[in-house]
């Protein structure tokens, strides 16, 4: 990992806040998996949905990174087709990275061979992605994974999947998903407090209860690095 001390301003959050416990542990998964994408320097990176380029930092300041997005994200340098794909040749990256976006696309095959088409033979693709999450439309919300279902859809676009890892475990999820709930049934008064309790226990649970083996069979979140072979 190139700076493990992330911007002060990257997706901060309340402690009271609703994701406020998945918002501290997300940048913390992807990470532990950037070192593992190999990035030699003067490298290429596509993040490929990259929102406002929040995981920039973890890579060293020669490597190229590239945004790709949506129309109208003055961040990205790419804009994606009409179909979700990218307008560049194939096997011209060494990573890509892709946070948080595959619920959101239409056809995740179309999605992954397209990470599969831009790396160049031995380029490394990391990926996270929900296992279980409430419904979330940015625009639109479609998927969601078990953690084999994962690792099939990725190995049938062509990748050898490394490594898999999850974040927030079975029992936290469990408390993640009540507080989702507090939110849309409680007045906004009465939001604050519970979920401040909710949040505060998700991380007691996540910590006692929750193993990293459990997590990833079961998990609020996925990562994972796969290998284009």
């Amino acid at each position: 990992m190139f700076n493990s001390q992330r911007p002060k301003d990257l997706r901060l959050a309340r402690p009271w806040h609703r994701f406020a416990y998945l918002i501290r542990r997300l940048p913390q998964l992807i990470g532990w998996l950037a070192p593992v994408l190999e990035v030699p320097a003067h490298g290429r990176v596509l993040d490929y949905g990259c929102a406002e380029l929040p995981y920039r930092y973890l890579f060293d300041p020669s490597v190229e990174y590239v945004g790709a997005d949506l129309p109208g994200n003055p961040d990205a340098s790419l804009e994606l087709r009409a179909n979700g794909s990218v307008p560049v040749a194939d096997a011209t990256f060494d990573a890509v990275v892709s946070t948080q976006v595959l619920e959101h696309v239409g056809d995740p095959g179309l999605y992954l061979s397209e990470c599969y088409r831009v790396l160049r033979p031995g380029g490394r693709l990391l990926l996270t992605t929900h296992g279980v999450f409430f419904y979330h439309p940015d625009p639109v919300d479609y998927w969601r994974w078990t953690s084999a279902g994962l690792q099939r859809i990725v190995e049938q676009a062509g990748f050898e999947v490394i490594t898999l890892e999850g974040i927030v475990g079975l029992m936290a999820t469990g408390i993640h998903l009540v507080n989702d709930a507090v939110y849309s049934t409680m007045p906004p008064p009465v939001r604050t407090p519970i979920s401040l309790v909710l949040q505060f226990l998700m991380r007691v649970v996540d910590r006692v209860f929750d193993s990293n083996e459990g997590r990833r069979q079961n998990a609020l979140v996925f990562g994972l690095v796969a290998r284009k072979p």
